[in-house]
């Protein structure tokens, strides 16, 4: 959603031309040149300025205009492009310098000419620019009064009640929007948003198309948020937002006892929180409701994966066994549960039979063909582990210190000692939280 407004030069010159025009440069109610020949000279002047400034002298131009004002200080077209040209100057300090003068020009424009949409336009960005948020949406908010077919301003003015918190106003302008351009299904997404700052759930979940990505978009978003937060302000906003979140997944839940996503999102919601029994007892709970069996794969490898977090690996592998109940091709749980197995050096043959599955499936994924050769390793079979450990380095695609260490191991047992320390060593520069590294590196050998 855009905030600001970008006026470039050729529509300066066409707004030039249009407000010279006629009479438009003087108000009855505001002064009037001292004389007539003051008259001529701010018209001579006012004119001269602008086949300068399309001239491309856009100094000299200003000067002219200068000279205009001064002898027609009721010149609002005078004051508005004096305004606009200290609004466009590109040095910085120049910028500030001229801020406030532009401001005044533009607010002398709009009393002289209060129902010409550019000054007032301008004149908001005007306070934006200075930091004065009320003013703007106070001149925006008569802009969209006196031209109630400017629905650009509308957006403008729904993006300002966003960034001021005023959820309520902002759903208003959409409304007003929506109705205007015959819209309103594409600000579905912009009303929830409202909604659910608002509190008012159930509102937000008829605002939702599609509720399962909704909350999913929500929790990702949120997490991003609490891996970046910094201070303790950013921590309470985190929270916040996870607590709105985690009860718009119960109100989702309400609505549609079946899906799977608003017991997943929830669930993860409170493992983030460190509450683990509330999260396993949502997967349980959604686990008796859902209806479809990749919605209870989906449920199963979730709380597996919560299990083998936790440490307990006897529930972890009978969740993962669920999981390939009902969805046998799951190559995530297929390579997970089998590189599990290689870890604990039990169930080899099974562990090679799953993990074979997930490169019939992805035969060049790096990270599958690193468990392969690892249940090969703890098979004892040190030359084919190796192939499979170099294919799984020609493929992968960012900086593994796990892989790295696996390669290192397996070149050891094939009496490649160099070689396995080399790429211990790797392991080590990128960041691995390996036991046993340290110790491998110290006495150039592989330990268990």
């Amino acid at each position: 959603m855009k905030r600001g407004i970008i006026i470039s030069v050729s529509l300066f010159v066409t707004l030039v031309a249009v407000v010279s025009c006629g009479s438009v440069r003087h108000s009855s109610a505001d002064p009037v040149p001292g004389s007539e020949l003051d008259g001529y000279a701010s018209d001579h002047f006012f004119r001269e300025g602008i086949k300068l400034y399309n001239e491309g002298h856009y100094d000299a131009a200003m000067d002219l205009m200068s000279r205009s004002l001064e002898y027609d200080t009721a010149s609002a077209a005078a004051c508005y492009c004096l305004a606009q040209y200290y609004m466009s100057l590109q040095d910085r300090a120049l910028l500030e310098k001229y801020n406030g003068k532009a401001r005044r020009l533009l607010e002398r424009a709009v009393r002289l000419e209060p129902d010409n949409y550019w000054y007032r336009r301008l004149l908001a960005v005007s306070y934006l620019r200075q930091g004065r948020q009320a003013d703007a949406i106070e001149q925006y908010e008569d802009i969209s009064r006196r031209f109630p077919g400017r629905t650009d301003v509308l957006i403008t003015l729904a993006g300002l009640y966003d960034d001021a918190g005023d959820f309520e106003k902002e759903l208003r302008a959409l409304e007003r929007y929506g109705r205007l351009e015959d819209a309103a299904d594409e600000l579905k997404f912009q009303r929830f948003v409202c909604y659910l700052q608002l509190g008012e759930l159930d509102s937000a979940y008829y605002e939702s198309d599609n509720p399962a990505e909704v909350i999913e978009l929500l929790m990702n978003t949120t997490r991003d948020m609490i891996e970046k937060a910094e201070t303790n302000l950013d921590k309470i906003r985190c929270r916040s937002l996870l607590d709105i979140v985690m009860n718009f997944c119960d109100v989702v839940s309400s609505h549609e006892p079946g899906l799977a996503q608003a017991y997943s999102q929830k669930s993860i919601g409170y493992f983030w929180m460190g509450l683990n029994d509330e999260a396993l007892d949502v997967l349980s709970k959604g686990l008796r409701k859902v209806n479809t069996d990749m919605d209870r794969a989906m449920l199963y490898n979730l709380r597996g994966d919560f299990y083998h977090t936790l440490g307990e690996t006897p529930r972890m592998y009978a969740d993962y066994d669920s999981t390939l109940i009902y969805d046998p091709g799951n190559i995530n749980v297929l390579n997970n549960y089998a590189y599990y197995l290689s870890v604990e050096g039990r169930d080899l043959k099974k562990a090679q039979a799953m993990s074979a599955k997930t490169l019939e499936a992805e035969p060049l994924n790096a990270t599958y063909l690193d468990t392969y050769a690892w249940i090969l390793f703890k098979m004892k079979q040190y030359k084919e582990a190796l192939g499979y450990m170099e294919k799984a380095l020609r493929y992968i695609d960012r900086d593994n210190p796990e892989i790295y260490e696996h390669y290192g191991d397996v070149l050891f047992m094939c009496g490649e000692k160099e070689k396995a320390l080399e790429n211990w060593h790797k392991a080590v520069q990128f960041n691995s939280t390996s036991a046993t590294l340290d110790q491998k590196i110290k006495q150039q050998k592989y330990l268990e």
